[in-house]
């Protein structure tokens, strides 16, 4: 296969039907009546989703927030967080999805660097958000989904129901491609984390249906990942909307759950990452594993024992791809094609190059850091929120920087080798080294630290702290990653920790981390993991 092959199927509307508006107009005019999206609790028609939108539109507009300026969301999954990232991208306004795990000086550095003056968040959550309130001095309004209890937030802030938010209907806004649909953060490699400006082409682009498969309006999409995720909110419910299709959006995944839920909503395609597709496989066999409604995977990246996993669930038809928050789905293997290792073929609206640190092009066959453009306009990001010298540097001699090492074949096809930069990736979440680093050295016993990568059982990474303590202090590995827990959302606290006389650093004092990725892990690393079994079996033995 070569990369016509790859593309035969993808064909783009014109720049100008990129938006969420035209995607609800071509719906309206054939099924309006059909199914859009549900969750475990109810149902929405085209329909009914598009004005329960326009009203939520209204009432962001009666709260006087205008066409282009923002509104955090920190919300679970249902279809209240479905229907408000709508009403916001239909009517002109910006959603700012909020990572519902975030906290501390995390929240308060999205609040801020956003400007947004208007938070939607669940009731659950407002206790994180009230510690940090008076380091957001622009926020004003708090929409709180459910019961917020006794939690009390200053008198400055109006605080409002969700059901009190739905005012007189928007009217829905001329759309155009480079208007911004939202402003996704993503984690830093050298400071705080960047809010992607996403413009409305761009989130279109990523999403198209015919770079997971050929389109399917009488399909399901099944989506149990994270709406405030590109994966579950962009390649789930948007790929579905675009294909005129139904969605099904499930609070989380669970992997003893995952085909009874599948079943029961007759669901026909999802997407799951690695680690979600090893759990799925390491789950015991059942009778009815091939007894279900799905026909299709796009699993990113591919699990080492794909064969194995098609043969038991009776799934032939699994696509693969690359993509990244300032970008696109860039390369992409369709139904059919995707194997371990190979992300696929550059899809044809982009040009790909592979360059060394000098932004130099390798040599045919070498690794390198990929670097693209768009050959349509408004398709990548509008730059980082806020960031001008880290936009620059992204877009570096007028080409994206990906931050990964690829290598291309003779046939084009594209493997991605490793991250050149120090953000990881942890069951679905981009974690920044830096934000770790900076919790860790906030304790008063240690020096200086160094966070890294180190592989994972379940694909992607698990993370390693590599900890230095002050002259004099003495401190457990058990009691750092006690002190890391309130401050850091779970997936970006270490799995593993060790301590160091001092680190590997160059003349020039930086830390060499390659040197301790190399190291990997050793007999005098700690395992968190393991010590949590051990405490748990050592609890059991107690009680018996």
């Amino acid at each position: 296969m070569n990369q016509t092959q790859a593309f035969a199927e993808l064909e783009l509307p014109p720049l100008s039907q990129r938006n969420i508006a035209a995607v609800f107009e071509q719906a309206l005019a054939r099924t309006p009546d059909k199914v859009a999206v549900s969750d475990p609790n109810r149902q929405l028609s085209y329909a009914a989703l598009y004005e329960l939108a326009l009203a939520f539109g209204g009432g962001m507009r009666a709260l006087g927030v205008d066409a282009g300026q923002f509104v955090l969301l920190m919300l679970d999954n249902h279809l209240d967080y479905v229907v408000s990232w709508l009403g916001l991208a239909l009517t002109g306004r910006v959603e700012v999805p909020v990572n519902t795990a975030y906290k501390g000086t995390i929240l308060a550095h999205v609040a801020n660097n956003s400007g947004a003056r208007v938070i939607v968040i669940e009731a659950a959550h407002c206790a994180v958000l009230a510690e940090v309130i008076d380091k957001v001095p622009a926020l004003e309004t708090i929409v709180v989904r459910g019961d917020p209890g006794a939690q009390v937030f200053p008198a400055r802030i109006k605080c409002l129901r969700f059901d009190q938010v739905f005012g007189e209907r928007a009217l829905p806004a001329a759309l155009n491609p480079w208007d911004l649909m939202g402003i996704l953060y993503t984690s830093g490699t050298t400071g705080l984390s960047k809010g992607v400006r996403v413009t409305q082409a761009h989130a279109y682009g990523y999403a198209t249906p015919a770079l997971f498969g050929a389109w399917d309006p009488d399909g399901v999409t099944l989506c149990t990942l994270p709406l405030f995720h590109i994966g579950g909110q962009w390649a789930g419910v948007y790929k579905a909307l675009i294909e005129g299709a139904s969605a099904v959006v499930l609070p989380r995944f669970g992997a003893t759950s995952f085909w009874d839920e599948v079943r029961q909503h007759r669901c026909t395609h999802t997407l799951l990452l690695g680690a979600m597709a090893n759990f799925l496989y390491r789950q015991p066999p059942r009778p009815d594993d091939r007894e279900h409604s799905l026909r299709s995977i796009t699993m990113v990246p591919v699990m080492a024992q794909l064969e194995a996993f098609k043969a038991r669930f009776g799934i032939t038809a699994v696509a693969t791809g690359y993509g990244l928050t300032e970008g696109s789905t860039i390369i992409r293997a369709p139904v059919g094609h995707a194997e371990p290792g190979p992300a696929g073929w550059l899809r044809p609206d982009f040009e790909a190059r592979l360059v060394d640190e000098h932004d130099i092009e390798v040599a045919p066959g070498d690794v390198g850091e990929l670097i693209v453009r768009s050959r349509d306009p408004w398709s990548v990001m509008d730059g980082y929120h806020q960031m001008p010298e880290a936009t620059v540097a992204a877009w570096r001699n007028q080409w994206l920087h990906t931050g990964d090492a690829f290598r291309c074949d003779a046939s084009g096809r594209w493997t991605f080798i490793d991250r050149l930069k120090d953000a990881m990736r942890r069951r679905g979440e981009n974690v920044s080294s830096f934000e770790v680093e900076s919790e860790i050295n906030a304790h008063p016993a240690v020096l200086e630290s160094a966070v890294i990568a180190v592989p994972s059982e379940h694909s992607e990474d698990e993370i390693m702290a590599c900890v230095v303590l002050r002259p004099g202090q003495a401190l457990s590995a058990a009691a750092l990653l006690d002190f890391l827990d309130p401050r850091l959302p779970y997936f970006m606290v270490p799995r593993y920790l060790e301590f160091f006389d001092q680190l590997p650093k160059t003349p020039t004092e930086k830390i060499q981390k390659q040197l301790l990725r190399t190291r990997g892990l050793t007999a005098a690393t700690h395992d968190r993991q393991a010590g949590q079994a051990q405490r748990a079996a050592g609890a059991a033995a107690q009680q018996k």
